[in-house]
């Protein structure tokens, strides 16, 4: 297979056993997860139940790709798929750069309450926010333009 045969459905499946690889690599820690503080609300999460919920959700999206391109032989538009896919997989990538290039925690003198785990919930916030408000509708759209379009 060369990279020209790749279809986007094969990057979210690749991505969805990515999250489940690592997910289940760094949940050896049963106590370890996933906090997401929102002013004051914090929403806990085990990073394994994270883990697969994610790899669920690139999952579920790459199969609708592809019963739509295989199953029902539909095509889609190649703006709102290139759209939604880098936002998808771009905020994957960018989650585990900020997650690896960041400094051992921190605390920043001049702003004591502000430590790396402040930078990486704004990251997630902001990529959860990106995703449910745009890449979701796009991927929607997208979805009903392809199946009711005529060949």
């Amino acid at each position: 297979m060369n990279l020209k045969q790749i279809k986007f459905y094969h990057l979210f499946w690749i991505v969805a056993v990515l999250i489940l690889i690592i997910g289940m690599i760094q949940s050896r820690d049963p106590n370890a997860g996933l906090d997401i503080n929102i002013h004051d609300t914090y929403f806990v999460m085990r990073n394994r139940d994270a883990a697969v919920f994610l790899s669920l959700f690139y999952f579920l999206m790459g199969l609708g790709y592809w019963l739509l391109q295989k199953v029902f032989k539909k095509q889609l538009v190649k703006f709102l798929t290139l759209i939604h896919s880098i936002i998808l997989l771009g905020s994957f990538i960018l989650y585990w750069i900020v997650f690896f290039y960041r400094p051992q925690y921190r605390v920043n003198e001049n702003f004591p309450l502000y430590d790396e785990y402040l930078s990486i919930n704004t990251v997630l916030v902001t990529e959860l926010f990106l995703i449910i408000f745009i890449a979701t509708p796009v991927y929607i759209i997208n979805l009903l333009i392809g199946l009711f379009r005529k060949k």
